[in-house]
């Protein structure tokens, strides 16, 4: 194992997507100027990151940029997390999950499972792999389980190594990428009918 890094690397990179057909359809204007790769100016006004992606660029080149790096430490052994923040509508999903069955448009989540999975096809094959998924929702500070929605209100806990998991979530044992993403779908589609449902009543 490599020497542990100093200390922790937080990165906060911005990624822009083009106008979609309603903003076009209804005459919106881009507005992003981007300056060198870690600056974009709106209204005149300069904001900085550590990376600035562009609305062409694309989820490949996302991941290599963004991603890549965390995954290849997590299988060194060390902790990594990503997340995307932004207000409805800003690319949050596109990024992250994207198309789950298109090599060309899948986002971060596929292309970490399919990282991993590679990894593990590269290990001496007397080695032997237990990989479980979980897929739960945080949602007004209440934990939903989206592989079995008669668990709802789960409580956060610490192991004896003080990490952190979910007490009672769903963990599903995987042999492929394919089975990962068929339980990313069912969760989406548990999440779908609970968000439904919640608006309907």
């Amino acid at each position: 194992m490599a020497d542990p890094p100093a200390e922790t690397t937080i990165k906060v990179v911005c990624r822009f997507r083009p106008l979609n057909r309603s903003e076009l359809a209804r005459g919106d204007i881009y507005v992003p100027k981007f300056q060198g790769e870690d600056c974009v100016q709106m209204g005149g006004k300069p904001y900085y990151f550590d990376r600035v992606f562009q609305s062409e660029t694309t989820q490949v080149q996302f991941y290599n940029a963004v991603a890549q790096k965390i995954v290849r430490d997590v299988l060194e052994g060390y902790n990594g997390t990503i997340f995307a923040y932004g207000q409805t509508s800003s690319g949050k999903t596109h990024t992250m999950e994207g198309d789950l069955h298109d090599p060309a448009m899948m986002g971060i989540i596929p292309r970490i499972v399919q990282d991993i999975f590679n990894y593990i096809y590269s290990m001496d094959e007397n080695l032997e792999f237990h990989i479980k998924v979980s897929y739960f929702e945080i949602y007004l500070d209440k934990i939903k389980d989206l592989l079995d929605a008669t668990k709802v209100n789960l409580s956060v806990h610490e192991d004896k190594n003080r990490v952190p998991y979910v007490k009672g979530c769903t963990e599903r044992f995987v042999s492929c990428p394919d089975e990962v993403m068929d339980a990313i779908d069912e969760g989406k589609s548990s999440r779908h009918v609970a968000v439904t449902s919640e608006f309907t009543h």
